[in-house]
């Protein structure tokens, strides 16, 4: 029988030599979920090409890229920008997606626009 509850692991390893029986479950689990990884993956597939809602279809599509190429970074953390390099005289240019724009930065946005007014 296949468990995923932490109940069912916790009671397989009692009275079995602790940890090591606790792990030889687990590589059991893992290898019979490793098992049907491939039904699963067509089973995704299939709900991708069906005629179900799009949000089911995003979250099948989701997921299989997930597993195919991981799961993607997070975006980094916002750091304090760099002064430019004496005698460089760059320009830079920062590329925002419209939902990471914040109150600050539309502020100072504004402020620098009336700069060339």
């Amino acid at each position: 029988m296949i468990t995923g509850s932490k109940d069912a692991e916790a009671s397989e390893g009692a009275g079995k030599g602790g940890d090591k029986a606790k792990s030889t479950g687990a590589k059991d689990l893992r290898l019979k979920a490793q098992e049907l990884s491939g039904l699963a993956l067509d089973t995704l597939g299939d709900i991708m090409k069906g005629t179900g809602q799009d949000a089911v279809k995003l979250a099948a599509a989701r997921e299989v890229l997930d597993r195919a190429h991981g799961r993607p970074r997070p975006a980094p953390t916002k750091k304090a920008a760099k002064a430019p390099a004496k005698g460089g005289g760059g320009m830079t240019v920062i590329v925002k997606r419209f939902t990471d724009v914040t109150p600050e930065d539309e502020a100072e946005h504004d402020a620098t626009q009336a700069l060339f007014k």
